[in-house]
């Protein structure tokens, strides 16, 4: 004997189901405006419903081999064939819909990695670049056709409860004996709560208060490279100048060892909205004394696939091709051998970075403060980064990513000698 209503499994799942697709048609919405920060988190976080829903849908559609399910409403041939058909594109929908979008992220020219829900992470289809334009067309379209869908589907249901008296909502809801007006709640709750999600929720917003405080670098703010310390009183400058250069003559630069939870992050802007990040797994050798300049240098390496924004989708397009291209350059490098006093505590580093295979010279002004055998340095460097070819394609034009892109480190460290 077949079951009046359909498995709790069934249920739970086709509500799922139910309230994704409506989020997901409410949500897209906000999939337009220029690219920044905040449309990148919403189509990270569209594509991450997006698969949920298919692997819903496959696991739903398993559900119906498996699980007893009641009998099919009788009713006139034509409500029965196009009750059929509205099934049918139903799951058509809920599974074409996110397969074509992953085919258009799959044959993008610009490859951005998908994690779900930035933790676990979604491979690419192997399928050719052509696909991507027609896959692109029917993505955008299914959306109509799926409304269409889904009010011939209550439509249909609430037919067959109130003009019919088959109560049809007890098979999918509790409470939908008689009249099923707890039924009908619970269902409108359910949706309602979809229509309002997608329209009030902020993916960027939930990024932010999840990223860790240490990703967050904020530069620090330097005296300008103009600074020059106040003036000796007259007679007394030639005699200083020859005291300081018998004193480097004879000191030697100090050995220095780095201690942990040192900071080295950056700041870029795009589409005048900022993004922080920083480099998790960096070195640096550092010979330096302030009465020994001449023989000081320093030399810095930086795991450029240890680059955390916060974001983890947006760290593997960092990581790939288009930016670090970490697969070829998997270290970016900092030398530099001269200095310069700009008075106080206050130096300047005149120094080369590669990236990218690149070499450029890149000036850094930093604070250093020593105390005995203690030091603690702070600085800020400012590099355009299409010097270094970092951005290629799309993103090379600087009108939405500018090109500019302040670094900043903050360090403790002690004396080896």
């Amino acid at each position: 004997m077949l079951p009046q209503r359909y498995s709790l499994g069934a249920i739970v799942l086709h509500w799922l189901i139910a309230a994704a697709l409506v989020f997901q048609i409410v949500f897209a919405e906000s999939l337009e405006g220029p690219r920044g920060p905040d449309l990148f988190a919403r189509y990270q976080l569209h594509k991450s419903v997006g698969i949920t829903i298919l692997l819903l849908s496959v696991l739903r559609l398993g559900w119906r081999f498996v699980a007893p399910r009641p009998a099919p409403v009788p009713g006139p041939k034509w409500a029965m064939t196009l009750s059929g058909l509205v099934h049918f594109g139903l799951y058509f929908f809920m599974i074409a819909a996110p397969v074509t979008g992953w085919i258009i992220v799959s044959t993008s020219k610009i490859k951005v990695d998908t994690l779900l829900f930035g933790t676990i992470p979604w491979p690419h289809l192997p399928v050719p670049a052509n696909w991507g334009e027609p896959a692109e067309f029917l993505h955008h379209f299914m959306p109509n056709i799926a409304i269409a869908l889904l009010v011939l589907h209550v439509a249909g249901a609430l037919r067959h409860q109130y003009l019919l008296g088959t109560p049809i909502l007890a098979r999918m809801l509790p409470g939908g004996q008689g009249k099923a007006i707890g039924a009908l709640v619970t269902a409108a709750a359910i949706m309602l709560g979809a229509v309002v999600l997608g329209n009030v929720i902020d993916p960027r917003g939930a990024a932010q208060a999840a990223k860790p405080a240490a990703v967050a670098t904020t530069p620090v703010a330097e005296p300008a490279l103009d600074a020059t310390p106040a003036a000796a009183p007259e007679g007394q400058e030639a005699e200083a100048e020859d005291k300081a250069t018998d004193d480097e003559a004879n000191a030697e630069p100090r050995n220095w060892v780095v201690a942990k939870g040192g900071t080295l992050g950056f700041s870029a802007r795009w589409n005048g909205e900022p993004v922080d990040g920083r480099f998790a797994r960096w070195t640096a050798n550092i010979l330096f004394s302030p009465e020994a300049l001449d023989a000081s240098k320093i030399d810095v390496g930086i795991d450029l696939g240890s680059v955390d924004t916060g974001d983890g989708q947006r760290d593997g397009t960092l990581t790939g091709s288009d930016f670090f291209d970490t697969g070829k350059f998997a270290k970016a490098t900092y030398r530099a051998s001269k200095f310069k006093a700009l008075g106080g505590n206050r130096y300047r580093a005149d120094g080369t970075l590669t990236l990218r295979g690149v070499s450029k010279s890149v000036p850094l002004n930093f604070t250093l403060d020593i105390t005995g055998d203690k030091a603690r340095a702070k600085g800020t460097a400012t590099i355009d980064r299409t010097n270094f070819g970092v951005g290629q394609g799309d993103y090379a034009s600087t009108a939405e990513i500018a090109g500019p892109v302040a670094v900043s480190f903050d360090l403790q460290a002690t004396a080896r000698d």
